[in-house]
């Protein structure tokens, strides 16, 4: 199941920047807010999606180099861009995390006849 999940990367990642996009933790709550008020004016022009609301996608440098990775149990994002430990130790590491509603569905939807799909050709085989 991990080889689906890790090569699924593409759309999961697609998903955690509409995420930013809107200014959201992966649980629909808001990254945060700005403490200069005209820094928040001037983010929210560029992206009105977020409200005015943080939303970690000023350059983009962030979100181009986030990857997908197994932890435990789990998944999280990581970045190879230099603010991302800044980021997490600001705004907490939940930001790195996948909306667990969305990635059930994808498991339902997606991932499950996958990996039935790949059974069924190792069945096949013998």
């Amino acid at each position: 199941m991990n080889e689906i999940i890790l090569s699924d990367q593409d759309k999961l990642k697609e998903r955690k920047v509409k995420e930013f996009t809107k200014g959201e933790r992966p649980d629909g709550e808001r990254i945060g807010e700005y403490r200069d008020a005209e820094y928040g004016i001037f983010k929210a022009q560029i992206n009105p999606s977020a409200g005015g609301y943080v939303d970690l996608l000023l350059t983009r440098s962030f979100t181009n180099k986030m990857f997908l990775r197994k932890i435990g149990k789990g998944y999280l994002f990581n970045s190879n861009d230099y603010k991302t430990g800044s980021l997490i130790g600001k705004y907490g590491i939940d930001i790195m995390g996948i909306n667990q509603e969305w990635f059930n569905e994808r498991q339902k939807n997606i991932y499950k006849y996958i990996l039935l799909f790949d059974i069924s050709k190792i069945l096949n085989k013998k």
